[in-house]
């Protein structure tokens, strides 16, 4: 037996922790069938309905107004396109976030390197400066539209191995030996 598009029950709700920079935000997302959702960020409401485009692409409809939002998923980490800007953000759903508190921030140096193959742009910081978690470290242009590479914490820039129109292949897995990995874009220290 079928059912018609949108007569299936609401899902149960998933909830989330969503950091956006140095911000953090509650959301609850509810599955209300037929590509519709019930999404609340910090206890606001807005039914959501979405429609896959293309892999990775999708048109929604909320209150009225229609968007075009492309989605690149690494892990628990999100690069959001709409209207041309890239909002970057992570989501840990309860139990990630457990973990994330037992382990900490992290100590020692880290490389940070390019998601996608783009041009830089612009750098953003110095070496020797003082940098916040999710500050603007870099611009790159990729598929013609500017990504801000952001520190993954709190730290200083002892490195940068890039100059502004130099090609940013993109990040790889940790190489093994006798691999080399992609280009280092800075390191925070």
């Amino acid at each position: 037996m079928s059912r018609e598009a949108g007569s299936e029950p609401a899902g149960r709700p998933a909830r989330y922790t969503a950091f956006v920079g140095e911000a953090t935000h509650a959301v609850e997302i509810v599955p209300l069938g037929g590509g519709r959702f019930r999404i609340s960020i910090d206890g606001r409401a807005r039914e959501v309905d979405s429609r896959p485009t293309s892999t990775g692409t999708f048109s929604l409809l909320i209150d009225n107004a229609t968007a075009e939002v492309s989605v690149v998923a690494r892990g628990d980490e999100f690069a959001v396109a709409v209207d041309g800007r890239t909002h970057r953000l992570r989501l840990l759903d309860e139990r990630a976030l457990r973990q994330r508190a037992r382990a900490g921030a992290g100590e020692g140096e880290r490389e940070v390197r390019a998601v996608m193959p783009g041009k830089v742009v612009a750098i953003l910081v110095e070496v020797g400066a003082a940098v916040e978690r999710g500050q603007g470290l870099l611009v790159i242009e990729a598929m013609k539209m500017e990504n801000e590479i952001a520190a993954p914490r709190a730290g200083t820039i002892r490195e940068l191995r890039v100059v502004p129109g130099q090609a940013a292949p993109p990040r790889r897995r940790e190489p093994g030996p006798g691999r080399a990995g992609g280009r280092t874009l800075g390191a925070a220290a």
